[in-house]
């Protein structure tokens, strides 16, 4: 049994006089107004272990309590106060801004004021007795968050993680003012110039070059969907050194394969992987987060869909893929006994899941390959090769591959048939 004076307890964990284990948290002082709490609280386990393990998901709880209430501008806090409380006709009118001081309903919104007033921020309270919304200005902060909203159930995971790296350098460069509150039409060239300085001080010219273009798109969705009459100054800024290259990263070459499948019989999980990301060219995370009900073996097809356990990349990540038959085989001894719903890769079906399945897999690569160009990811470059030289069309690759510019549904309503793609992938196999 631990000894309660020898614990040195993390910050934010208290331990009761019961012996349990708590989080606590003042709650920020700008806050104060929106969440009706001094202090908040969660139990974090009777043990001092099990408060270890739960500390790292409840604080992350709680900062992402804390940053949500931060992102809600008063707008929403207001628009929400109205559909809730008074309906959608208000809520309608109240966007409309056409409430007049001598209707009945302007009586509602004021009702509504005193009735929240010193449990919301003074904007909301404003609002409301105006009966009307005030939209806040579009800026730099605004267009990113509005950005995020809109892609977020097609994105991959990371997307969250990239806009927050914007944001950090944005504010970096800009200022925290005026990247908050400068309207997103006086933001020059000169400022989009001097942001990709920034990130060339420290960052490769094709990764400056990536995350330019994230913000492009933030900011072309904005200026469409609100109508702005502007240009994107962050439009084709001259980035040098940037451009794709086929030495960029380098495909596995057949040499290779040859020399690298020892590596991996020795373990029987590296294996499958191995297997499944050649005779695929899936990408890793794809994979690692497959669940039993997607690996049809009568069929001989693999189904790469959103699932509990990951995100995909884009819309057109989602696809049916056929099996080789030695993939198949490979994948057979997992799913014996087990659920529809169970993960296929127990190990790597979380959060990360993904990179640790690449540095084990990478490991083993480094054994016989040290070109560093040379990766896992070079599977799929491996694939892409192989379906151009044996004749493949570009649109069919596009389909089998889950690329993003993928126009195959549009064009053939569901996308080609299991068949056409395994008459293809055989080829490919050789």
């Amino acid at each position: 049994m631990e000894n309660p004076v020898a614990l040195k307890l993390p910050r934010y964990m208290f331990r009761r006089a019961n012996g349990s284990f708590r989080y606590k948290r003042n709650v920020p002082k700008e806050l104060r107004s929106i969440i009706p709490k001094a202090t908040v609280y969660r139990q974090l386990g009777a043990t001092y272990d099990d408060a270890i393990r739960a500390l790292p998901k409840v604080h992350a709880e709680i900062e992402a309590l804390f940053d949500q209430e931060r992102r809600t501008t008063d707008d929403q806090r207001a628009r929400s106060l109205v559909r809730e409380r008074l309906g959608e006709r208000h809520e309608s009118m109240f966007l409309a801004g056409v409430v007049e001081p001598e209707w009945d309903v302007f009586d509602d919104f004021q009702e509504l004021a005193e009735d929240t007033q010193g449990r919301v921020p003074l904007g909301v309270t404003r609002q409301l007795k105006a009966g009307a919304a005030k939209a806040p200005p579009i800026t730099l902060a605004r267009v990113l968050e509005l950005y995020f909203t809109y892609k977020a159930e097609e994105a991959d995971a990371g997307l969250r993680t990239r806009i927050d790296r914007i944001r950090k350098d944005l504010i970096l460069f800009l200022g925290k003012n005026r990247f908050e509150w400068t309207e997103l039409k006086d933001i020059t060239r000169a400022d989009a110039n001097g942001y990709r300085d920034l990130l060339l001080a420290r960052m490769s010219p094709n990764s400056v070059q990536r995350t330019i273009g994230t913000l492009k798109a933030a900011i072309n969705h904005v200026i469409l969907e609100h109508d702005l009459d502007m240009k994107n100054v962050f439009q084709a800024l001259k980035i040098k050194g940037a451009g794709a290259s086929n030495t960029d990263r380098l495909p596995v070459t057949e040499e290779h394969l040859t020399q690298l499948w020892p590596a991996y019989e020795s373990n029987k999980l590296a294996s499958v992987l191995f297997t499944v990301l050649t005779d695929t060219g899936a990408r890793l995370a794809e994979i690692t987060g497959l669940e039993v009900g997607d690996v049809d073996l009568e069929r001989g097809t693999l189904f790469i869909r959103p699932n509990a356990h990951r995100s995909l990349k884009t819309k057109t990540s989602t696809r049916s893929l056929p099996l080789s038959p030695r993939a198949a085989e490979c994948l057979r001894g997992l799913l014996l006994g087990q659920e529809q719903s169970a993960p296929l890769f127990p190990s790597y079906a979380k959060p990360r899941g993904s990179d640790a399945a690449s540095a084990m897999l990478m490991q083993r690569l480094r054994t016989v390959v040290s070109d560093k160009k040379i990766t896992i990811h070079s599977l799929r470059h491996r694939m892409k090769d192989r379906l151009r030289n044996t004749g493949c069309p570009e649109a069919l690759s596009m389909a089998i591959l889950g690329h993003s510019a993928n126009t195959v549904a549009a064009n053939y309503g569901s996308g080609y048939a299991l068949d056409i793609m395994r008459e293809h992938l055989v080829k490919a196999w050789g």
